[in-house]
């Protein structure tokens, strides 16, 4: 599968900021990305990501490191499905968005969401690009420093929309096939004030949705 990963170089230099919030999943250091995985025109790549709260706490932003090695714009559209398939594999789509009009270069897109996740610990997240060469960043840190991840990836290679049983891939450890993604929820004494008032207030963008 190495085929499908391609080297940063000069840019793995580059960082990124995450914006201030509790953070439930986290395996982006903000710095050192070496490589990308360009799935392809509009083909999924996914994740898994098992949260630190064992409760499954109910999603507020998702951010993931992106790179975009084409010279002009393109869209990126964020997958998040729960883990209930056959032995935790990719099960029912959540939720998706889509952010427009991505530049070059590495950015991280942060995306607010509504109500997902609850009582979820375990979850498959990712994106597919508008075009090829353009896709998540592998995290330069083998194993997320908040919650857990597998060395596995989901590629949806055929263009089908659904994972199937022979799309889980790695890299023989080298790299880690782990992305950079961050899960963020409330914080635990605005849950109740934000209420059903939650998703008026995560237009919050920096490439955000």
């Amino acid at each position: 599968m190495k085929r499908v990963m391609a080297l940063l170089g000069v840019l793995s230099a580059l960082t990124l900021q995450a914006q201030a919030n509790i953070v439930d999943f986290d395996n982006d250091p903000g710095a050192g990305y070496q490589f990308f995985v360009p799935g392809g025109m509009n083909l999924r790549v996914l994740d898994d990501v098992t949260r630190a709260d064992a409760s499954g706490a109910l999603i507020k932003q998702i951010n993931i490191g992106f790179f975009n090695a084409n010279q002009f714009n393109v869209d990126a559209t964020l997958y998040v499905y729960d883990a209930t398939g056959a032995g935790g594999a990719v099960g029912n789509l959540l939720y998706t968005a889509t952010i427009q009009n991505i530049p070059n270069g590495l950015v991280q897109l942060q995306f607010g969401t509504p109500n997902i996740g609850g009582g979820q610990q375990t979850l498959w997240i990712g994106l597919s690009a508008s075009a090829a060469n353009a896709g998540m960043l592998l995290s330069p840190n083998p194993n997320p420093t908040v919650g857990s991840s597998q060395d596995v990836f989901a590629f949806d290679q055929n263009g089908s929309g659904v994972i199937d049983a022979n799309e889980y891939f790695f890299f023989n450890g080298n790299p880690v096939a782990n992305f950079a993604i961050e899960v963020l929820v409330p914080e635990p004494a605005s849950m109740v004030a934000l209420g059903a008032g939650l998703a008026g207030l995560l237009g919050l963008r920096r490439r955000k949705k």
